[in-house]
């Protein structure tokens, strides 16, 4: 129980803390400055500009309309007047007005004029504010002059409102300095015309200052929340073209890196099938309870993946190719005389020719088998010159290999078979996938290149005869008339000595030709571009994609210049635009899938604490006028004190987690330490996350605004009271509503829908109260014209009010919903994407070795070598016996490699198990290449040495001992030199001479004897998996041979080296002499049992594992060396314990 408690604690802190860098990075990425800094540093803000200036004309021609809408509105009005000798001149003032503002601000349509000189920008806005203020307050001031009538201005909240939100004028300085600017003036016109000769005129004035200072930070208040609104809806758009971009160039990493090693009918199949096992996984996964769905990409979990299942052969027929052999003379001399750095660079050199010439001559490289190069023309794609291509890649071998000899004085040469016939090819096991061909030609191949002759091209009479006669040839060898492999197929072989043909033959030019272009096509594989250069390429791209995006960047809800110039001839992306529209409900703004509007208004409101304090400025605004209006009773003050502390206990504790983010926050805790503190804070987070809390606050702060709005007609009484008739100033309380219309548009993330009701109902409330209840107090108010009805002109002020805020709101909301949308667009990315990696990780684990692929997801190389040395690798080999292709068919030899590779799965702890390769009905692993044990590694990047592998922080130094004289091995222990020295004459060691010291370094040396150890055990469990499908399928099989169907294993370790080799496709393999005895113990060995080096046998001894002397057996290039069986039971269910027996004897020593 304490130990689920402790993992318990464990999981809970390891999501507070993951929840609260969230939170942190949330906080920090609706900051304005921050958002402007990430614009800055990702060079979008020229490409922001742009889209700003887009969308000041979209919100400019709203302008226009608008005032074209209230000019008319306002005229029409006027004709109700009980006189209309001053309507006319008024009308006529507001028409003409209406024209001038229109024809100046007309200017800012004109792009290419703006782009030239854009002081036109401010020099049009500044003007047309200019003659709308000098519009509205002259009037005041002719009236006042002319007849002495008391006008009330109708145009100063609108006035600033279209400064804050429809002037184009950029940045929020300079529209604040106008709004200044602006609110100066109707104060001077307040004091002088229209209070001048009231009683309590200094009231009247701070009301004033109050009100229009209330509308100032209202509009710079919806300016910001738009610019923050707008940069982070921009970004996001970066960042989901960002995410496309990868997400494409991913996968074509991913598709190169299949091609890489499969033709492209292959590939397609087996990427299909990674990708829907991926998918169905992670759905799966998701589905499952309580699962912490941010660690649902195990690595670990991908590398063990059985892909693909028994069920699924990836195996394709292909008629009618010409497969290539060449194998490397000398070559086993070669890995065992040369440094591992000389040696991969030999081979890689070798190879990157090879691969160069393969491609140039349209012939696909298969694999490698240690010394043995093989490829077939014709399978990729159908080529009639498949055998010309074939031979002409084998003359162009020899001559590399003999320009690599002389270049690096090597005793190297080639030998080659080519032969044509048909093929199977394809994908088989669960793990490691390497395409391959089988077919009795393949063999025919195989035994064309082993008969063949030194520096020359073995064919057989079907390659023959596709040659048409371009080339001279002679009869085969001798070994070839004596094969029993080609004897029984009754193939004749033939020696080419030259071309006939001349070099300038038109034929062999256009084949050269079509081979070249094939050539360049296949060079965009996935080694050739560094990290560095993906990102270079990825981040410009991105940047001049967005300056394409910048056409669908929103503009709103309403657009006025596409209503004018409406096409029938729609763009892709106005059409997607269009699907967009449809989606969501014209009036109401609601997602038309009903879950998409559910998850939108549950997503966190983090400019919550913005609104809120706003709303306490507002507030306290309304609570000043008032004050200033009336003189304050008892009740006042209870409903003040209770609204203004409700109001300020909401501010304290959205600011909360914000301000102890920015100067208490550390990365050493995440959550304040105190309960206080920590209750707050977790308030202030579940206030912005939750929507019913949000839809709460959002009430109380409405609510409380409007009841110290009422207070000012709290103790009016009724009509015929005429005491009451002046117990409040009708335009205060006007000019108080219009506040509540703006504080109910204020938050952010509150559902269109309800603040429009809210705003609606309280115009609803006002109305009742101007129509029927204090209809006589409105009347007698100073109207906005002359002879106009006073309620009009309340109600035109109000409705202007709602009308504006509810079209910016429509707007802000349908950008708000798009960006939505782009979230959503932005997460599949990035799931496809994750898919993709994902896909990547199972492609590249399976084509090399964990700690390779590691390297190479995280850098890719350039033409570069990655090589690796180790002291101690335990290698295997294991051979199916009398299994044939052709009879038992390629299913069954998915099926056991399907099985071994489950076996290998088991083997993934430190001292990992690697399958190398398959090759026909040989598997073949290595145990002990791990990137800490080994000596030294080169990568690009990514060099150095391990000092402390070897006992005391020493490597080994190897030398040649010479004919230094030596002893016997005996049947024992073998702990001398002089013993260890022989057997590493036997097989092929070179060792140091430098006795071991002490029992500590013993110790070290048994743990690093371990790999020997867990390879013996895992070819035990081979032979047990192999027994097992034996008996499960192959009863009745061939039930004359005893050796049917068995395991034939052969183990030796020693000093390794590996590395990467080759241009276009990565192969990594294994080189030394364990690999060549570890071969040699498995050709020489008897199927069902495991026979090792007399080396391996006396260090499985040392982990009680019985090791049976078999005698001396012939081994090529060693001769007769002693080798040991090792000692199982009957079922292969466990090793034999070891058991001290009499030394062999010295015969034929």
């Amino acid at each position: 129980m304490n130990s689920q408690y402790n993992a318990s604690n464990r999981t809970s802190s390891f999501r507070s803390n993951h929840e609260h860098v969230q939170t942190t990075l949330n906080e920090r990425n609706w900051e304005w400055s921050y958002l402007v800094r990430k614009c800055r540093n990702l060079e979008l803000e020229e490409s922001y500009d742009l889209y700003m200036r887009r969308l000041r004309i979209g919100y400019l021609s709203i302008f226009i309309f608008i005032q074209l809408l209230v000019t008319c509105t306002h005229a029409l009005v006027l004709l109700t007047s009980s006189d209309l000798t001053y309507a006319y001149v008024d009308m006529i003032t507001y028409l003409v007005t209406g024209v001038l503002i229109w024809l100046i601000l007309s200017v800012n349509f004109r792009n290419e004029l703006i782009s030239k000189h854009g002081w036109l920008v401010y020099a049009s806005s500044w003007l047309a504010v200019s003659i709308l203020v000098l519009m509205d307050i002259g009037l005041n001031v002719y009236h006042a002059t002319s007849n002495n009538d008391i006008l009330n201005p109708i145009y100063d909240a609108y006035t600033l409102y279209a400064i804050y939100m429809f002037m184009p004028i950029p940045h929020v300085l300079q529209p604040f300095i106008l709004g200044t600017a602006v609110t100066i003036c109707y104060i001077i016109n307040y004091s002088f015309v229209i209070s001048a000769k009231e009683a309590n005129q200094m009231h009247s004035i701070f009301n004033e200052a109050i009100y229009l200072s209330c509308v100032n930070f209202l509009g710079i208040f919806f300016r910001l929340m738009r610019d923050i609104a707008l940069r982070t809806t921009f970004l996001d758009r970066r960042q989901y073209v960002e995410e496309n971009l990868l997400l494409r160039y991913a996968r074509d990493q991913e598709r190169s890196l299949l091609l890489s090693i499969l033709p492209a009918q292959i590939a397609d199949r087996l990427q299909e099938d990674v990708r829907n096992r991926i998918e169905r996984s992670k759905q799966q996964h998701h589905q499952r309870p309580g699962i912490n769905h941010g660690c649902s990409n195990n690595s670990q979990a991908l590398r063990r993946w059985r892909q693909p299942d028994h069920g699924t052969l990836f195996i394709e027929p292909h008629k009618d190719v010409t497969i290539l052999y060449a194998d490397v003379v000398n070559y086993t001399h070669l890995t065992t005389t040369l440094d591992v750095k000389k040696l991969v660079e030999a081979l890689h050199d070798l190879f990157v020719r090879f691969d160069i010439a393969s491609e140039e001559h349209n012939v696909l490289r298969i694999k490698f088998l240690g010394d043995c190069y093989y490829c077939v023309a014709g399978l990729a794609s159908p080529n009639e010159d498949h055998a010309k291509c074939c031979v002409d890649l084998g003359l162009r071998m020899i001559k590399d290999i003999r320009d690599v000899r002389e270049k690096r004085n090597l005793n190297i040469d080639m030998r080659i078979g080519v032969h044509s016939g048909d093929v199977l090819s394809g994908v088989i096991g669960a793990s490691k996938w390497q395409f391959d061909i089988w077919s009795k030609d393949v063999d025919i191949a195989n035994r064309l290149e082993a008969t063949g002759a030194t520096g020359r091209v073995h064919v057989s009479q079907q390659t023959l005869r596709l040659l048409d006669g371009e080339y001279f040839y002679e009869d085969g060898t001798e070994k070839a008339r004596e094969d029993p492999v080609l004897q029984k197929h009754d193939i004749r072989t033939f020696l080419i000595k030259s071309l006939r043909a001349p070099m300038h033959d038109p034929r062999r030019v256009q084949r050269e030709r079509q081979a070249k272009k094939l050539s360049e096509a296949s060079k965009s594989n996935f080694m050739y571009n560094s990290t560095l250069q993906q990102y270079n390429q990825v981040r410009n791209q991105a940047k001049l994609e967005m300056c394409r995006e910048l056409d669908k960047m929103p503009i709103g809800r309403i657009q006025i210049t596409k209503i004018c110039r409406r096409s029938t001839n729609l763009t892709q992306d106005e059409i997607e635009e269009e699907t967009f529209r449809r989606n969501i409900s014209s009036f109401c703004l609601l997602f038309r899938i009903r879950n998409w509007e559910i998850q939108y208004i549950r997503e966190p409101d983090v400019m919550l604490k913005y609104s809120i304090v706003l709303a306490w400025f507002v507030y306290i605004c309304l609570l000043s006028i008032q004050l200033l209006s009336k003189d304050p009773k008892y009740h006042y003050w209870i409903i003040d004190g209770v609204t203004i502390s409700v109001l300020t206990a909401m501010l304290i504790i959205s600011w909360y987690k914000k301000l102890w983010i920015m100067y208490f926050s550390d990365t050493e805790q995440s959550l304040p330490k105190y309960k206080l503190s920590r209750m707050l804070y977790k308030m202030s987070d579940f206030m912005q996350r939750s929507i019913g809390i949000r839809v709460t606050v959002y009430m109380l702060v409405v609510v409380s605004c409007i009841a110290v709005t009422a207070m000012q007609v709290l103790d009016c009484g009724p009509k015929r009271d005429e005491e009451l008739i002046q117990c409040f100033h009708p335009w205060i309380l006007t000019n108080c509503v219009t506040l509540l219309i703006g504080t109910a548009f204020l938050f952010t993330r509150i559902p269109f829908v309800v603040k429009t009701t809210v705003a609606v109902l309280i115009t609803a409330a006002y109305t009742v109260l101007v129509v029927y209840e204090f209809d006589h107090i409105f009347d007698g108010s100073p109207p906005t014209n002359v002879n106009l009805n006073a309620k009009y002109s309340h109600f035109l002020l109000i409705f202007i009010t709602l009308g504006i805020f509810h079209l910016m709101e429509r707007q802000t909301e349908f950008i708000a919903k798009v960006d939505y949308n782009w979230k959503r667009q932005l997460m599949q990315k990035q799931d496809d994407a994750l898919i993709t990696n994902d896909t990547i990780k199972v492609l590249l684990v399976n084509i090399l070795p964990s700690h390779v692929a590691d390297f190479y997801l995280s850098t890719q190389l350039q033409n570069e070598l990655y090589y690796e040395e180790y002291d101690n690798v335990a290698v295997m080999f294991a051979s199916i016996k009398n299994f044939d292709t052709d009879k038992i068919g390629l299913r069954v030899l998915n099926e056991i490699i399907c099985d071994f590779d489950d076996v290998l799965n088991k083997y993934s702890t430190s001292l990992r198990v690697e399958k190398i390769k398959v090759a026909n009905w040989t598997y073949m692993a290595a145990c002990g290449l791990d990137v800490t044990r080994s000596e030294q590694v080169n990568a690009p990047q990514v060099k150095f040495r391990n000092v402390s592998l070897m006992p005391n922080g020493r490597r080994s130094q190897y030398r040649n001992l010479g004919s230094e004289q030596l002893q016997r091995v005996p049947y024992g222990n073998g702990n001398t030199l002089a013993l260890d020295m022989e057997r590493g004459q036997y097989e092929g060691n070179v060792i140091s001479g430098t006795p071991r010291l002490s029992s500590t370094e013993n110790d070290n040396e048994r743990s690093n004897d371990e790999v020997v150890k867990v390879m013996a055990n895992f070819a035990l469990d081979l032979m047990r998996a192999m027994r097992r499908f034996n008996a499960e399928n192959m009863q009745s099989e061939y039930e004359g041979s005893t050796d049917y169907g068995m395991l034939r294993i052969g183990i030796s370790h020693g000093r390794a080296m590996a590395g990467v080799v080759g241009i276009s496709k990565p192969h990594y393999d294994i080189w030394g002499n364990p690999v060549n005895m570890a071969s040699r113990m498995d050709s020489t060995g008897i199927p069902g049992k495991i026979q090792v080096t007399e080396n391996t046998a006396l260090k499985l001894r040392n982990f009680n594992i019985q090791c049976n002397y078999r005698g001396k057996t012939f081994v090529k290039g060693r001769g007769n060396i002693p080798t040991y069986i090792l000692g199982t039971d009957d079922e292969y269910k466990g090793f034999l314990p070891h058991q001290p027996a009499p030394a062999p004897t010295q015969e034929n020593s």
